[in-house]
């Protein structure tokens, strides 16, 4: 192809890209072989790098820190519960004030087991915590209302080491101080080989409004997406398997006004479901990074900006 004209069309292409409608440079600059860092209502968590005992390389949480939405350090956080111990980060998630709640677990003796979620205030003090007995909260969502939401799994009475098998509900709600308020969505709805509410990237719950989304997630070869009311009634459920063959184990974004995105696992690369045909399809590329979350309508990326240590640098744009 003639230069000139190759330039003419790049120079074209790049005027019809999408522009980010912000750009936020943050002090937080992520730890070396530490979890992804987490996107959630405006504050960057990051993660250690490594676990106790000088292990190098972990994917478990003792702590995190937190960054407030205009990308400056608000505290860091190093878990301790009374009466158990190596307490780890499932989840974390924050209100409008930047209240914080935590889904946490940690060991207690030599076989028992604790878990919970851990109140904290804007500063990260301790300001209560709920004790969830055999559930096992591994993902927690902040509403707009300040109630808590759930998804996870609940331990067997007699063998606490596998999962109950008797049937419970996977989405718990609890109030803004921590008392359990409903619980939602049978396990039984659910086939047995999708390992509902497991710890990880790999599945998450958001909360708007008017409903509640769930990624239930094994693997990307076994995922569905659930959405309930506030009352717990499914409005809709979608599997994702053979439409997200690539799909990366990464909640992606629930949008304020009720649209999913799933990050694939090729950077710039997400699904959305069409609602009116029930299909996963493409959106066009936006940015150069991958995305991390939603901040009310629109999506935020994580755009690598340079060698490491670089900080974090996000990108909002509209949803296409």
């Amino acid at each position: 192809m003639n230069p000139i004209l190759l330039g003419v069309l790049c120079s074209v292409t790049a005027l019809h890209a999408e522009q980010p409608v912000k750009e936020l440079s943050t002090e937080a600059i992520p730890a070396r072989a530490s979890l992804i860092p987490l996107f959630r209502h405006g504050y960057l968590v990051l993660f250690p790098a490594g676990g106790p005992n000088g292990v190098t390389m972990s994917a478990i949480a003792y702590g995190f820190t937190a960054y407030s939405p205009n990308g400056y350090f608000a505290y860091q956080k190093l878990l301790q519960l009374p009466g158990a111990h190596d307490p780890v980060v499932e989840d974390v998630d924050f209100d409008s004030d930047g209240n914080t709640a935590v889904a946490v677990s940690a060991q207690t003796g030599e076989s028992g087991f604790l878990h919970g979620i851990l109140l904290l205030d804007s500063n990260g003090t301790d300001v209560g915590f709920t004790d969830t007995g055999r559930y096992f909260a591994a993902h927690v969502a902040m509403a707009p209302d300040r109630t808590i939401w759930t998804l996870g799994w609940q331990r067997d009475a007699s063998k606490p080491f596998r999962v109950d098998r008797q049937d419970y509900k996977a989405v718990r709600q609890f109030s803004a101080e921590g008392k359990e308020l409903n619980a939602y969505l049978a396990r039984s709805t659910f086939p047995p080989e999708l390992e509902l509410g497991m710890p990880g990237p790999g599945g998450g719950i958001e909360v708007t409004t008017d409903r509640v989304g769930i990624l239930a997630a094994k693997n990307s070869m076994n995922q569905e997406w659930v959405e309930l009311d506030l009352n717990g009634n499914v409005i809709q459920r979608s599997r994702t398997d053979g439409t997200l063959r690539s799909v990366h184990l990464n909640f992606g974004a629930f949008t304020s006004d009720d649209h999913v995105f799933l990050q694939g696992s090729r950077a710039g690369e997400v699904y959305t479901l069409d609602h009116a045909s029930q299909t996963w399809k493409p959106i066009p590329k936006l940015g150069t990074g991958f995305l991390m979350g939603a901040d009310g309508e629109s999506l935020v990326y994580y755009i690598e900006s340079g060698p490491y240590p670089s900080p974090i640098q996000l990108e909002w744009f509209r949803q296409p």
